[in-house]
Formats: C-alpha cells, sequence, structure tokens
C-alpha cells in the first residue's frame, strides 16, 4: 500500500453517484481508500442531522473543517472521535458546514438504527 497525502487544495468532494458509491449517505464525499481500511472525506451540510445509529465495524472520524455536534456535545475541528463498533451516535451541524475524515478498519459494515433496536425489544 502507498502513501497517501491529501492536502486542502486536493479535496475533490462529490455526489455519492459521481464517486459510484451504493446506497448509503447522500453527502458529497471523496473517497482516499477504499480498501480494509477505508478513509472518506465526507462534507455535512449546514443544519443537517443523522438519527442514532451505529455500525458493526469500529469508526475513527476526524474534524477537519468546521464544527458538529456529537451525541449532545459540541465537537470543534481537530477533534477525534471514537465510536466503538455496534455502539449508538448520532450527530449534527449548526449554521456551518464540516467536513469530517471518517476511518474503519473494514467496510462500512452493517448499519443498525437505533429505531430498529428499540422497536425489537
Amino acid at each position: 500500500m502507498a502513501i497517501s497525502i491529501v492536502n486542502k487544495e486536493d479535496w475533490k468532494l462529490v455526489p455519492p453517484e459521481e464517486r459510484g458509491a451504493g446506497g448509503g449517505a447522500k453527502l458529497l464525499g471523496m473517497s482516499i481508500l477504499r480498501e480494509n481500511p477505508c478513509l472518506f472525506l465526507l462534507e455535512e451540510p449546514p443544519h443537517y442531522y443523522t438519527s442514532a445509529h451505529s455500525h458493526s465495524e469500529p469508526e475513527v472520524i476526524v474534524v477537519l473543517e468546521g464544527r458538529m455536534m456529537f451525541n449532545g456535545a459540541w465537537v470543534e475541528q481537530g477533534a477525534v472521535v471514537h465510536v466503538p463498533a455496534n455502539e449508538d451516535y448520532w450527530h449534527a451541524t449548526g449554521d456551518e458546514r464540516c467536513v469530517v475524515a471518517l476511518m474503519r478498519p473494514a467496510s462500512r459494515g452493517k448499519i443498525r438504527l437505533a429505531e430498529e433496536a428499540e422497536a425489537a425489544q
């Protein structure tokens, strides 16, 4: 595997249909490494919200630009968030967009919405 360096001026965030993503988030994004591990840049627009969910794979999220609310706490530029596998979380943006680097040791894994888990109980 070769070393990849992606500077801010190299960000080429595109819609999912243009980057060949099947399903998933409808956010602007950029795949850096699709293999294992996976590395994506994602742009979340102002006033964006995800409902509570979890992935079967652990994730590391790094805030590269802007800030976001993560499980009720503001996370500023430069913050690193580790989400263990199967841990429910949600996030939202405020008045400005937020660009994050999302890393997983393997594929996206299975997604479980918190509402599905509550309904199964």
